[in-house]
């Protein structure tokens, strides 16, 4: 709706402009001097200038002065564009007189006479206007318009929200999330608004609404949130107990809280438990449109809870204040479960016994577990399959006691003492201890994968000469281990004694070694690469450096490194 400009005001301005502009003034300085501005004129006589808020106030003057008298914008917007954008208007006083500080008298002159020759895009003012930062609306402003009649349906929408109550400060959220509701042709905006008061709901309410959840603007109506307020009603829940529980600084989702609604209807047989439920927690629908609700019903799902199991937990969750904080702990908690190698019956079992306080309990990385424990994963299996609740001494903010120890694992320990003691090591030694810690595995497993190497034709002093240079190759299993000695020594044909030179290569995967073999002898057979290059030369380059190194030496060689990595994956 237009505004007629009022004569009378117009003429106070104006002389309100030329006092400011003609007559000197002397403020009197009170409080700290220094928000005074002091500069020197030609003749070396000191003028005082004013503080910088009353320069911004006479800016907003001259603001005002431009878009409603020269621009013809309608007086509620000039007066809100010219007061509500101050990184508008600073900027604006920063390129006047090179950025330096201007004179008050000047101000309006300054202003006036820079916005004739240089007019400004009125959308930068006027979404700011709307409570939006620069960095919120710099890309919502149009590419091809500079003024605002431009936009031929923007101010008549805007003045519809207006005037149905919805504040300037609020339009700015319906700008950033329905940009094309403010481009409805004439009476659009207005019967779609229409429909929804059809539906019983008071213009306060609606107001809210519209700012709550903009998207039910768009396309055609919500029919969702008509079902939810119904189903709301319905339970005893009026229109006064929604507008309580909606928050303007959010956005909801009508479809979601309505799956949501629906799903907590055939969840509780009970309507009054129910109804006492989402009275005491409005939560379970309002916060993120009921999504964390339903997130949390699915992934319970998925690990065999029933229905019953599923209600119990939802009431327990219900007084806490953040559901998606107890979705993520029941996930982390989960990963660490699977990173353990716990069997999915079993994963099932802790979790329908003890989400409710796994929830609201955040687990401790499967790392730190691992270091602080003093246990493999076998042993926090077994743990957890005793007693799942022993996790509860898991979770941040308490200090981890290492486990205590088995018969199995004293015997483990025993029996990597013997095998190290069989390698060379002193006993009771630094260098003893060193190397229990870093031979991982049973003591019985390390003999079984040393045994490996020594099957192969290695003697035992070269075989413990290998382990004791690089001890890491006995942290595979005896199968890993023995395809990558059959596969170096039987089909590519090198002699033990390289394993002996270079036990280093049984730590890189049989895939990796299958890979740079191929491409080598591919180069080997074109005359690209030398037949007798080591075996570490081949294995130790990053892939990087291998591609500059070997396979770029052949015109051919990025692409038959390509299918070679193709052919690989398919086996």
């Amino acid at each position: 709706m237009s505004l007629i400009r009022n004569p009378r005001f117009t003429c106070l301005l104006n002389r309100v402009s030329q006092v400011s502009i003609e007559t000197p003034f002397k403020p009197q300085l009170l409080g700290n001097p220094r928000s005074y501005a002091v500069q020197r004129t030609v003749s070396g006589e000191k003028s005082i200038v004013r503080p910088r808020h009353e320069i911004r106030k006479m800016a907003q003057v001259a603001m005002f002065d431009y878009f409603y008298q020269t621009r013809g914008l309608q007086f509620l917007v000039a007066e809100s564009m010219s007061k509500n954008a101050p990184f508008f208007n600073d900027n604006l006083l920063k390129k006047l007189n090179g950025g330096c500080d201007v004179e008050a008298d000047d101000v309006v002159r300054s202003i006036t006479r820079f916005l004739w020759f240089h007019p400004v895009n009125e959308f930068e003012p006027f979404l700011e206007s709307l409570g939006l930062k620069p960095s919120e609306f710099s890309h919502l402003i149009p590419c091809d318009k500079m003024f605002l009649n431009e936009d031929e349906f923007l101010l008549e929408n805007y003045h519809i929200f207006w005037n149905y109550g919805i504040g300037r400060e609020k339009m700015g959220k319906i700008f950033k999330e329905a940009r094309e509701v403010f481009g409805y042709e004439t009476g659009v905006l207005a019967s779609k608004i229409k429909r929804y008061e059809n539906l019983g709901f008071s213009k306060l309410f609606l107001s809210k609404l519209i700012v709550c959840s903009p998207s039910i603007l768009i396309g055609n109506m919500n029919v969702e949130l008509g079902k939810a307020m119904e189903m709301l009603k319905a339970m005893g829940f009026g229109v006064d107990w929604v507008t309580e529980n909606l928050s303007e600084e959010v956005s909801y989702d009508w479809s979601s809280m309505y799956r949501c609604l629906s799903f907590l209807r055939d969840l509780f047989a009970d309507e009054n438990e129910l109804r006492e439920l989402l009275r005491k927690s409005p939560s379970l629908i309002f916060v993120d449109s009921g999504e964390w609700t339903l997130i949390l019903a699915g992934f319970e799902t998925k690990l065999g809870s029933s229905r019953s199991d599923l209600s119990s937990l939802i009431q327990t969750f219900s007084q806490i204040q953040s559901l998606g904080k107890c979705v993520s702990n029941l996930r982390h908690c989960l990963l660490f479960l699977r990173d353990i190698k716990l069997k999915a019956d079993e994963i099932g079992k802790v979790f329908r016994s003890h989400s409710s306080w796994i929830g609201v309990s955040r687990l401790k990385q499967t790392s730190t577990l691992l270091l602080n424990l003093k246990g493999g994963k076998r042993r926090l299996r077994q743990v957890i399959q005793e007693s799942p609740e022993e996790m509860k001494k898991w979770t941040k903010g308490l200090r981890l006691q290492p486990l205590p120890g088995t018969g199995v694992d004293t015997k483990s320990k025993t029996m990597k003492t013997r095998f190290l003691l069989d390698l060379g090591y002193k006993e009771n030694s630094e260098e003893m201890e060193r190397a229990l810690k870093s031979f991982r595995g049973r003591g019985s497993e390390l003999q079984e994968r040393f045994n490996v190497l020594v099957s192969f034709g290695l003697n035992e002093k070269d075989a413990k000469d290998m382990v004791k240079t690089s001890p890491d190759i006995l942290t595979q299993s005896s199968d890993v281990l023995e395809s990558k000695v059959n596969y170096l020594v039987n089909e590519l044909g090198y002699p033990l004694s390289t394993l002996v030179a270079f036990p280093t290569c049984l730590k890189y995967t049989l895939q990796r070694m299958k890979l740079r073999f191929a491409m080598f002898f591919w180069l080997q057979a074109r005359g690209k690469a030398d037949p007798k290059l080591a075996v570490s030369s081949i294995l130790v380059y990053s892939d990087k450096c291998f591609a500059t190194k070997f396979v770029n030496r052949h015109p051919d060689g990025p692409k038959h490194f390509e299918d070679l990595k193709k052919l690989l994956l398919c086996q």
